[in-house]
């Protein structure tokens, strides 16, 4: 009978569960490290963190033990998206592209205009059209963020539970997951204007020669991995700040602590993440987009809605193998 729930339980444990040490045991004193010092590499004494790959298919195998949670997420995340956010006109014309190539003498190139039509969809879909709708947006996907957190964490534990139970019960932390959220915003604003001043610059034509342009790509490059160096960190920080009686200042040092060594390893997993759902996007939405414009679309915001419970999952994933 003993064997039987321990199997059980196992089944139902997909992530790596974290490892209690006990508090009469000794422990190394671990190196100290400071943030842009040159000091020799220090290697982090735990095991090696697995392959985005491997993070990719235990993501896919949470969401499929949490099959019917996420299918009811993904029909009222769906429906409150269309009414807050997107709307139901279409976001894209590829007629008006086709004539605009026309008019500039670019012929019908139909990779070009797909490709001319995939970013304005990317745009559209991703975006919110004024003010208030960007509200929505922000408060929609926190909301969210924290419902999957709830539930993937109580399903690893062995619990049953229902996305109702999930938007319930989990928005207990919203004010401390807002003030991660906030502090991420602040992470990104180097990024940002390292974006904004190369933009600038490239458009007016003021960077002449290979040497100003590679100058200027580097400073681009480096502010945004400096956000990224960030952000690598606080992205954890938004999974510990959902447990009981913890608070934001508190999850970001634990955070920073978790990712310690092992820093540029979690920023490959996050780019790596990234990339693939750009690609996925990229795959399915662009061949439709020249033939089918309306299909293309709708495809295009169901790869966007089923993104969030993927993107939760692989991030909880690469979480609790930091523990």
């Amino acid at each position: 009978m003993a064997k039987t729930k321990s199997k059980t339980k196992n089944k139902s444990s997909i992530v790596k569960q974290p490892k209690i040490t006990p508090a009469s045991s000794k422990s190394r004193k671990k190196p100290k490290y400071k943030s842009f010092r040159l000091h020799k590499r220090i290697k982090h004494m735990g095991p090696k963190l697995p392959s985005w790959w491997t993070l990719f298919k235990k993501a896919l195998s949470l969401m499929k033990a949490n099959k019917r949670p996420i299918f009811i997420f993904f029909i009222i995340y769906g429906i409150l998206n269309i009414i807050l956010i997107r709307g139901i006109a279409p976001l894209i014309d590829v007629e008006s592209i086709k004539e605009s190539y026309d008019e500039l003498g670019l012929g019908n190139d139909g990779l070009s205009i797909g490709f001319t039509a995939f970013g304005s969809l990317l745009r559209a879909g991703t975006q919110a059209v004024d003010a208030t709708a960007q509200i929505y947006q922000m408060l929609l996907i926190v909301v969210a963020s924290l419902a999957l957190i709830w539930l993937y964490r109580q399903q690893q534990a062995g619990s049953k539970v229902t996305i109702k139970m999930a938007f319930y019960r989990g928005m207990y932390p919203i004010i401390p997951f807002i003030l991660i959220v906030l502090v991420i915003g602040l992470q990104l604003l180097p990024a940002s204007i390292g974006n904004f001043i190369f933009s600038t610059v490239s458009s007016n034509g003021l960077v002449v020669g290979f040497l100003e342009q590679s100058a200027w790509v580097l400073f681009f490059v480096g502010m945004l991995l400096l956000s990224f160096y960030w952000i690598s960190s606080s992205l954890v920080a938004l999974f510990i700040v959902t447990l009981p009686e913890m608070t934001p200042m508190t999850a970001l040092r634990e955070a920073k602590e978790l990712v310690a060594h092992r820093r540029f390893s979690v920023l490959i997993k996050v780019l790596a993440l990234i990339i693939l759902c750009a690609l996925i996007v990229l795959v399915l939405v662009l061949p439709l987009i020249y033939f089918s414009p309306i299909v293309a679309e709708w495809i295009f915001f169901t790869l966007t809605v089923l993104a969030i419970p993927f993107i939760v999952a692989y991030l909880f994933c690469l979480y609790r193998e930091l523990l």
